[in-house]
């Protein structure tokens, strides 16, 4: 069962790049777990993981990002890149849930 992602409270020193990366799947995978709830579709846990970083490392690519090396410009591109796709997928119904989980991702943003 996937919960309301909440930014796990570090400190700035730990912060990296690589790590707001992975907090970005968490992230997406309970924002899509939450969708999927909306939508009444059945999803595995281990498939909502895998479409998540699928997802996620295709739009760092479209961005021209690394995924693998990440840097704070370039999350932020692929955050903002996510946000605008999930609000497209989800329309007003999703709202509530994309602006949650964008402002959990940006405090992270912000400490690196």
């Amino acid at each position: 069962m996937v919960h309301t992602y909440v930014a796990p409270d570090v400190p700035a020193e730990q912060i990296t790049p690589a790590f707001v990366r992975d907090e970005l799947l968490k992230c997406f995978e309970s924002a899509n777990g939450e969708f999927a709830r909306m939508l009444h579709q059945q999803v595995t846990d281990e498939q909502l993981r895998q479409q998540v970083k699928a997802f996620v490392e295709g739009v760092f690519s479209q961005c021209g990002v690394s995924y693998v090396s990440p840097t704070k410009e370039g999350i932020v591109t692929a955050i903002s890149e996510c946000k605008k796709n999930a609000e497209k997928m989800m329309g007003p119904q999703g709202a509530d849930v994309i602006n949650h989980h964008y402002a959990e991702m940006m405090k992270l943003v912000e400490k690196l």
